[in-house]
């Protein structure tokens, strides 16, 4: 008879269900993680691992412990479709990403009709949030300020120069150096080029060449950080002072990585400094241990995992009509500062600010310097 209870027993062991682990809230994020822009996608993902595990040692989220998982994007219209849905699949309910901006336009419609939200920490292109998307938000400024702080800028201390305005043809590339050109023309100031340059070339010294030709004293690019390192190598291996300006794609890891010392004094805008902010100074010094170095690159995507944090628990749930709600009518602590969205999902009182590269490190710009 125990024999025989014994061999029940152990029958109904294999047969119940298997016990699950401890509950888990995940929440996604794209962003590239191979291809020319993977260091600053690398980057972006420490910087949500480490708020995860920051928000994990608090206790997690509803009485459950976050997990992150990522999907490489490689800053691509088809492979952003593809993250989007391999996210969808894994069941987040939010995606901290995209990088690139025209990945992020094309991710955004697959969140949306997944009920999924999306947190851009990065993408600056005006058309993310104009498009109407209740579950789209930037956790940056958009290319239209960008664009009108750049061509004031350039008329304010280069207005009797030769001026280049060039782009690489992306969304964000050429967006932005449309809306600069505009503002330096409205400023009265007339470029001596405007053009496009190709992403991804091996050899820019036919367009350094072009360049020297028009006596450019000053270049403009609206493109990001590999391109701009190798055209600006390229330049001073060739004997050219050009003076190289930027949006916020020349604030990449990767450009420094590419021009070296050839990229002290290039000056670029990105989002406020928020080094000095005490909020941001334990997450730095994560940063700084994880090896990322003393750049504040990265505290954007930090900032999103804690935003919708806070949003889901004023809410008491994951569900996103209700985090979005939380969203657009809160005010939220971060690491970049106090956190508010308006109704399109933009950040309110968003800034630009011009920082310039030193050293492998990029400080913001004193003023007073920025002509000479």
């Amino acid at each position: 008879m125990c024999r025989r209870m014994m061999l029940l027993f152990v029958l109904a062991l294999a047969l119940a269900p298997p016990r699950h682990a401890e509950a888990e809230i995940p929440i996604g994020f794209a962003n590239p993680l191979t291809g020319p822009y993977a260091a600053s996608g690398a980057r972006n993902r420490i910087a949500a691992e480490t708020a995860v595990q920051a928000l994990n040692r608090e206790g997690g989220l509803l009485g459950e412990k976050v997990t992150l998982i990522a999907a490489d994007d490689a800053c691509g219209i088809a492979e952003a479709v593809a993250a989007a849905r391999q996210l969808i699949e894994a069941q987040v309910k939010v995606v901290v990403g995209h990088f690139c901006s025209h990945s992020s336009l094309m991710a955004a419609g697959v969140y949306e009709t997944a009920d999924v939200l999306m947190i851009s920490p990065s993408s600056t292109h005006p058309r993310l949030t104009e498009e109407g998307r209740a579950n789209v938000f930037r956790l940056n400024g958009r290319d239209d300020q960008q664009g009108r702080l750049a061509g004031d800028f350039l008329a304010d201390h280069w207005a009797d120069r030769r001026i280049a305005v060039l782009h690489d043809g992306t969304v964000y590339g050429k967006g932005l150096a449309s809306q600069t050109r505009h503002r330096l023309r409205q400023r009265g100031v007339q470029e001596t080029i405007y053009g496009t340059y190709e992403p991804g070339a091996v050899d820019y010294a036919p367009l350094v060449a072009r360049l020297q030709s028009a006596g450019i004293d000053v270049l403009y690019i609206g493109g990001y950080g590999p391109d701009a390192g190798l055209i600006l190598r390229t330049a001073r291996e060739r004997g050219d002072d050009l003076r190289l300006i930027g949006g916020d794609g020349l604030g990449m890891d990767e450009f420094w990585k590419i021009a070296g010392l050839a990229g002290n004094g290039t000056i670029f805008s990105r989002r406020r400094d928020a080094r000095a902010l005490p909020q941001a100074a334990a997450a730095l010094e994560r940063f700084e241990e994880r090896g990322l170095g003393p750049r504040p690159s990265g505290l954007g995507a930090y900032a999103a995992v804690q935003v919708w944090a806070q949003a889901v628990a004023r809410a008491g749930s994951i569900k996103p009509a209700a985090v979005a709600q939380m969203l657009r009518r809160g005010r939220f602590e971060s690491v970049v500062g106090r956190v508010a969205f308006d109704e399109k999902g933009d950040l309110e009182g968003a800034g630009w600010q011009w920082y310039v590269w030193r050293n492998h490190n990029f400080v913001p710009l004193d003023p007073l310097l920025a002509s000479r």
